[in-house]
């Protein structure tokens, strides 16, 4: 239990699998668990990884849970950035949800 009184803020899976996999998936989990871990906030949020998030293609995608919050097309560039959203200290993910929309969006026509 952390000194807030709560277990977990949140959790973000990123996705490892077949596609994201081979596109850096790996790399992104690893800088995000780095950047918690330099914060010291690894206890509120917590790295996660899962083989598939039904969002394939152009990059790695995470989701940021409880909210479900999608992201697509994640970098390792964009961690530092993630980490100061999930803190309540950086704008919105836009560009990342906004892709992540769309592929929703096509994957609800099919």
């Amino acid at each position: 239990m952390s000194e807030h009184g709560t277990y977990l803020f949140k959790h973000i899976l990123v996705c490892a699998g077949e596609s994201c996999g081979p596109q850096g998936g790996a790399d992104v989990r690893a800088a995000l668990k780095a950047e918690l871990r330099a914060r010291n906030i690894r206890q509120l949020y917590r790295d996660g990884e899962c083989s598939c998030l039904g969002l394939c293609r152009e990059g790695v995608n995470a989701v940021i849970w409880p909210e479900g919050r999608y992201l697509s097309g994640v970098t390792v560039a964009d961690v530092p950035r993630l980490v100061d959203f999930l803190e309540g200290k950086g704008a919105a993910l836009s560009e990342l949800e906004a892709r992540a929309a769309e592929k929703i969006a096509i994957k609800k026509k099919c």
